[in-house]
């Protein structure tokens, strides 16, 4: 093996998604279809989304938690200000492996993903404290989101 093949496996081994690295704010891409929830407005059934791991579902141990990274706020938010107050803004400069521009995280709402779909993607890290922490305190205290779904995801007030 030479170098140049040594250095594609490792970069490969560096983006697999494995159970270990799905801890709460791991940085995935992967596709998503409707079957994880998401709606298509285009004739499309599945897309490529950036995602944040919110938690782990304990009852059904291969679904992750998961809040969607979107491009634009979510078009909710101009009309609505819980939703509104449910998006975070991710910086490019922040994390320039894993986004091409300024992001908006989607915390209005969860999905379940199983981690076949997840093992699917690619993984890019953690959010850094400060992300991590607001994003948590949106989930926390956002009306858009069932009590009993937060504790599904271990999202608990403070």
């Amino acid at each position: 093996m030479d170098f140049r093949e040594l250095q594609a496996q490792y970069n490969k081994d560096l983006r697999a998604v494995t159970m270990e690295k799905l801890v709460q704010g791991a940085l995935v891409r992967a596709v998503l279809s409707m079957k994880e929830g998401l709606k298509f407005k285009d004739g499309r059934t599945e897309k490529p989304k950036r995602i944040v791991i919110i938690g782990v579902d304990r009852s059904n141990s291969l679904c992750y938690g998961t809040i969607l990274i979107n491009t634009k706020q979510n078009p909710r938010s101009y009309y609505s200000d819980e939703f509104f107050v449910a998006q975070y803004c991710l910086r490019k400069e922040d994390y320039p492996d894993f986004l091409d521009y300024d992001s908006y995280v989607d915390c209005s709402n969860l999905f379940a993903i199983p981690f076949s779909v997840l093992a699917r993607g690619e993984y890019f890290g953690v959010l850094n404290a400060t992300d991590k922490s607001e994003i948590i305190n949106i989930l926390e205290t956002t009306e858009t989101i069932e009590t009993s779904i937060k504790k599904r995801f271990g999202i608990r007030r403070r």
